[in-house]
């Protein structure tokens, strides 16, 4: 597990990006990889709601409307995919649905990373990133496993890697290459 917040919330972000693509697959079982999605997009959100944003805050008060929205975004996010999940994704509409909460999120990711995110990096002590991140793992009982990397082969570590454009990953061993892929 990742001991810095920022590392471990952008790892959750990869997960969740990850299990939007293969929904977005041709074939997929688009209701199961949702209810991935949910279990691990709801404690997120949370756990962000709980004491990150309000820590960015402190860091930074002028990034509170960027904390508003975020949390408003959470909370669009998660009605839209609870629809989606009490639908038949062969029903009309469906798609375009899911397309936009698929949208929607990955926005929503880009700004945290880019501008809530930095903050945490640049103002608070590795220390304070640290006890953050052990309470937000609690929080979302993230192991990085469940198809994160926690599990993953070094095969399938050196394919998100090569996706993610990690230089050097050919001669990367399984942890290097994890680390590498939690870092990207």
């Amino acid at each position: 597990m990742p001991d810095d917040i920022v590392v471990l919330i952008k790892a959750q972000h990869r997960e969740v990006e990850r299990l939007l693509d293969q929904a977005e697959e041709e074939g997929a079982d688009t209701l199961a990889l949702l209810r991935q999605v949910s279990d691990l997009l709801i404690p997120h959100s949370e756990a962000e709601e709980s004491f990150v944003y309000p820590a960015i805050k402190r860091y930074d008060s002028s990034e509170a409307d960027e904390v508003k929205d975020g949390t408003a975004e959470h909370h669009h996010i998660e009605a839209v995919l609870t629809e989606l999940l009490a639908e038949d994704p062969d029903s009309p509409g469906y798609d375009g649905k899911q397309a936009g909460m698929v949208g929607e999120l990955r926005h929503h990711i880009e700004e945290e990373e880019q501008d809530l995110l930095p903050v945490l990096s640049e103002k608070a002590s590795a220390e304070e990133r640290a006890d953050m991140a052990a309470r937000f793992a609690a929080a979302t009982s993230w192991t990085g496993g469940a198809g994160g990397d926690g599990d993953a082969t070094r095969d399938e570590l050196y394919e998100r890697a090569k996706e993610q454009g990690v230089p050097g990953r050919s001669d990367m061993a399984k942890d290097e290459l994890r680390d590498a892929v939690d870092e990207a």
